[in-house]
């Protein structure tokens, strides 16, 4: 009776003397874009936050805005463009060598772009700027105020445009914070300010579109900052409409009734001591200690066995492949090829003979390797 582990050693040979096989993979990608934890991969674009941070002074004018809707806000923005930069380059002419300088530099405009909402939450946020800066928005005697002849009236005198007493800038900042593997990048507008803004257009013949506020922002300068993703960091972030409830594949949520990998019983034993040796416990370790144990009593040796021949298969394969790849060139997969042994050899033969590669299942294993080696069976 032949080795059993012979197929597999064959195919470890194949693997480290030949690794690419027939067809070179897409490996050097995997490489470049997997590798530690998708370290390099490009980040996603929908991954992003906006924190508006508005005055002190502006923010007691409309204590609505102030006390529930700014968190809402920051989360009803649908497009933001990160900063862009220009700079004014000069050649001169250095004892005729050609030399580049800067000169200045200039900070292109952003458009950002939010959902009006079905309670008009961002309308309300461009209505409170318009009325801030501008006194034509002020609800004071309309009409008396825009009459033909209205410049003065007795001895009043009406206000429009910038005359409305401002000194304080209505933006304090704007941060836009770009989100990747729990950490965040954040870009902070300084002392911006709108430079058009206005409503969507309505349209009774468009049933699918939905209505949108825009503003282009110019500012000052540009502050750059990165850290760790938490509740309210960046600010108001998770703090409301925010979904809380532990995965059911993690071990707080429940976990999976395996040995190994994420949300598994050593997983969840290693997370109730780490709570126990660093002394922060409370209902979340009591709730990975009940389900850590649940998910134990559900355990049974065929289960066990299996996982652990799969974790040392991966683990074997890995060092007989460690461009990450298995001989046939797919990711973690051991293919036999031709030959190698009784249990690994496959032989296609014609349909309906009988043999081995019939369509009939009444075929069996020893049928097979006999038709391979050329002797007849009953």
């Amino acid at each position: 009776m032949a080795n059993k582990l012979n197929g597999f050693l064959n195919n470890v040979g194949q693997g480290l003397t030949n690794p690419k096989g027939n067809l070179g993979d897409f490996r050097h990608a995997a490489r470049m874009f997997i590798d530690d934890t998708f370290r390099l991969a490009p980040k996603q674009k929908f991954l992003f936050f906006v924190n508006f941070e508005i005055n002190q002074q502006a923010l007691d004018l409309y204590p609505q805005l102030k006390e529930r809707h700014l968190p809402e806000i920051n989360m009803l923005c649908k497009t933001a463009d990160l900063p862009q930069y220009s700079a004014s380059v000069d050649v001169k002419n250095q004892y005729n060598r050609k030399k580049v300088i800067q000169t200045a530099i200039d900070y292109t405009p952003i458009n950002i772009t939010m959902h009006d909402d079905n309670q008009g939450i961002t309308t309300f946020l461009l209505e409170a700027y318009y009325k801030y800066y501008y006194r034509d928005g002020r609800g004071e005697s309309r009409e008396d105020a825009y009459g033909s002849r209205n410049t003065y009236s007795g001895v009043r005198k009406y206000r429009y445009g910038l005359d409305n007493g401002t000194v304080v800038p209505f933006f304090k900042n704007i941060r836009l914070y770009q989100l990747s593997r729990q950490q965040f990048t954040e870009y902070t507008l300084v002392n911006p300010m709108i430079e058009r803004w206005g409503h969507d257009s309505m349209d009774y013949s468009d049933g699918t579109g939905t209505s949108e506020n825009t503003m282009v922002l110019n500012y000052e300068t540009v502050l750059y900052d990165r850290g760790i993703i938490e509740e309210d960091s960046p600010a108001t972030f998770a703090q409301s409409h925010y979904d809380t409830v532990p995965s059911p594949l993690s071990v707080e949520g429940g976990g999976v009734a395996n040995l190994f990998g994420a949300g598994g019983v050593l997983d969840g034993g290693s997370s109730v001591i780490g709570d126990i040796a660093s002394g922060d416990i409370g209902v979340g370790t009591l709730l990975a200690t009940a389900n850590t144990i649940k998910n134990a009593k559900k355990l049974d040796t065929r289960n066990i066995t299996a996982e652990g021949i799969g974790v040392a298969t991966g683990a074997i394969a890995g060092l007989a492949n460690p461009g990450g790849t298995g001989s046939a060139g797919l990711a973690g997969s051991i293919i036999p090829s031709l030959g190698a042994n009784e249990n690994n050899t496959t032989i296609a033969l014609a349909p309906g003979s009988g043999t081995a590669g019939s369509s009939s299942p009444s075929v069996s294993r020893e049928q097979k390797v006999a038709s391979a080696r050329g002797l007849n069976t009953p």
